[in-house]
């Protein structure tokens, strides 16, 4: 499955659609490999001059069907292997981070959750997730921090699997999705659901406890929101 979405994979509504669509009509694949046709970027996250323009409802929705895509991408039964030729921000890191395995170019590629620098935290849902990966405090770091990390530093932390030469990244992940599919994918699917069964409780709790929309809406991040979008426009 590759993101192929001008610019940078930005992440809206319509992308959230075709890549739900994409996880259903492969279901029974023995395994999957989630890529970009980029050479220096997986996602920059989330597709701010878009979605910064919905409503409380609009938005609702829309984050509603990206958390339901994560939890589709962290419980698909088969391997998942998550190949990164570059940057992996905010929303594309948290697309990447519900994949079973993370492996990414070497190179100048970034990846971390700068939610927090537009005045937001990341949605309850998804810091599910990078507990899962990381453990409490990494993940505390991760998101609080904001900063964008190197994929040495990356791979130190956990939060990549394994950094390859770029010109050997597509072929290395589809290697590794091999190797999963050999195994018995009963069995695999089976561990995967011990393994995250208490994450996914907690996951599915998130969404009624999420003051995510508040922080959204808030005079601050709006500020700061639309201050992006300002700077993005003007690049593009």
């Amino acid at each position: 499955m590759t993101l192929d979405r001008p610019r940078a994979n930005a992440i809206g509504p319509v992308l959230v659609a075709e890549l739900r669509a994409a996880l259903a009509g492969h279901a029974g694949a023995r395994a999957l490999v989630l890529t970009s046709s980029s050479q220096t970027i997986f996602s920059a996250g989330w597709d701010l001059p878009i979605v910064s323009g919905f409503g409380r409802s609009e938005m609702e929705r829309f984050l509603a069907e990206f958390t339901a895509l994560l939890r589709e991408l962290f419980t698909f039964e088969g391997p998942l292997v998550a190949a990164l030729p570059g940057h992996a921000i905010a929303g594309g890191l948290i697309l990447a981070s519900a994949a079973d395995e993370r492996i990414a170019a070497e190179g100048n590629g970034e990846f971390g959750l700068s939610e927090v620098a537009l005045g937001v935290p990341i949605p309850r849902a998804a810091y599910e997730i990078f507990r899962h990966l990381l453990g409490d405090r990494g993940a505390e770091r991760l998101a609080a921090a904001g900063d964008n990390v190197s994929g040495m530093q990356a791979l130190e932390s956990g939060l990549l699997d394994r950094v390859v030469p770029a010109a050997d990244l597509l072929e290395a992940s589809l290697d590794r999705a091999r190797q999963l599919a050999g195994r018995s994918r009963a069995a695999y699917a089976e561990i995967k659901r011990r393994a995250r069964a208490e994450t996914l409780a907690r996951f599915d709790r998130a969404g009624a406890e999420d003051p995510f929309l508040d922080f959204w809406f808030a005079d601050d991040a709006r500020r700061r929101i639309e201050a992006l979008v300002a700077r993005l426009t003007k690049k593009a």
